[in-house]
């Protein structure tokens, strides 16, 4: 569903995360007041003092009466200005900074900043799903597994080399290093039992910079995609992880795609899990989507 969209009319607040983007987030608050003054549109900007703090800003933020908030960051911190939103009148908009950005990518967000602010004049304002994993709402995707271990080793090497390959050599990495783990999925209620590389649930189609992990994934539809990848050996997760960035990794036999409103995962010890990049470690997973749970600026 989509509605105009008065972006330019209407109060507007931009939660700037200071350190994404390699630190790019300061340097870029210092003169978005000016791009978007360009642009005819007034907007007032905050920065985010500490992490989770983004939350609490938006939040505040919409019952203060502001109509957008502008997650100025990464898929992070759309994610905590998201969490703070979740039943609010209030419309998220992105200012992509991050290393990633899978987020803005499922929207349509242009990639130029310079385009930014005229992309958000233009938009349509659009109601989409979140999910939700043990009580905290996800805009992109959840996951445990290999993913998991992964998105823990990625940012010492994405401030090398940068985001995509930081990705890459952390994929490879952790291929090298892990093992499927034993769990048990039940997925709408079915029983998927075993050793699994990976189970991701994904609200939209990309993340890690660019894996298109869900190509078929949709942000309305009231379900979630998930991805299971069983009990697979280093070469074929190598061959996965080259076919992933295409989106011709689903098989049906090793890596099989369902879709779910509801996913529930035990694993037999804690382990790392992911949830739009951001690593936690858990040993149960209450995975459920929240259809037409917040409303955004997309393309």
């Amino acid at each position: 569903m989509s509605a105009a969209n008065s972006f330019a009319d209407d109060r507007a607040l931009a939660i700037v995360n200071p350190a994404a983007g390699g630190g790019a987030g300061e340097r870029i608050a210092r003169r978005m007041a000016a791009d978007f003054k360009a642009q005819g549109v007034r907007i007032d900007i905050v920065r985010t003092p500490a992490r989770e703090e983004a939350a609490r800003l938006a939040r505040e933020a919409a019952a203060d009466g502001y109509r957008f908030i502008v997650a100025a960051g990464g898929d992070g911190t759309a994610n905590e200005v998201a969490n703070g939103l979740v039943g609010s009148e209030a419309v998220l908009a992105l200012y992509p900074l991050g290393s990633g950005n899978d987020f803005a990518r499922a929207l349509g967000y242009p990639r130029r900043r310079r385009d930014l602010v005229r992309f958000l004049r233009t938009a349509q304002r659009r109601s989409i799903d979140l999910g939700e994993l043990n009580g905290r709402v996800f805009v992109n995707a959840a996951g445990v597994g290999i993913d998991a271990h992964v998105a823990a080793r990625v940012t010492a090497t994405t401030r090398i080399v940068g985001s995509t390959f930081g990705y890459l050599a952390g994929a490879l990495v952790g291929i090298a290093t892990y093992r499927p783990q034993a769990m048990r999925v039940l997925v709408d209620g079915e029983l998927a039992s075993g050793r699994f590389l990976a189970v991701v649930a994904a609200n939209g189609t990309h993340f890690g910079s660019g894996m298109h992990v869900a190509p078929q994934a949709s942000l309305d539809d009231g379900q979630l995609d998930v991805i299971l990848a069983g009990d697979m050996g280093m070469w074929s997760s190598l061959i996965a992880l080259a076919k992933i960035y295409r989106g011709t990794h689903i098989d049906g036999k090793k890596i099989v795609l369902k879709r779910a409103r509801v996913i529930e995962i035990e694993l037999e010890r804690p382990l790392p899990a992911e949830l739009d990049g951001e690593v936690m470690r858990v040993q149960r997973l209450s995975i459920r989507v929240r259809p037409h749970a917040l409303s955004v600026l997309a393309r």
